[in-house]
């Protein structure tokens, strides 16, 4: 039987899907290689389960300058920036998530 995912995996804005988030042309990772830009998301992630906000918010703002049209990437910032309680900061970046993309959830 396939072990199914806790509620905390399915709905964790810095789990694996981020990872997968990477656009298809490289022209949107302006100056990043494709692993380059996967290992700043990573590292970004990484930062927000050891609880590290203030580096993963570099680093997603590192990520964001490669590929500024990445809404999972806003939407990963934004939660880093409410869990240093810099509230206007967080949803200024759900914000720009949801304009990015007006289905997502998070």
């Amino acid at each position: 039987m396939e072990k199914r995912g806790t509620r905390r995996d399915k709905f964790s804005v810095f789990g694996p899907q981020a990872l997968g988030a990477v656009p298809g042309g490289a022209d949107a990772r302006r100056g990043l290689s494709k692993a380059e830009f996967l290992e700043k998301v990573r590292q970004s992630n990484a930062a927000c389960q050891r609880g590290d906000f203030p580096a993963a918010v570099r680093l997603y703002g590192e990520a964001l300058s490669a590929d500024p049209q990445n809404c999972i990437l806003y939407s990963n910032r934004s939660a880093a920036h409410l869990k240093q309680g810099q509230y206007h900061s967080a949803l200024d970046d759900a914000v720009k998530a949801r304009l990015l993309n007006p289905k997502w959830p998070k």
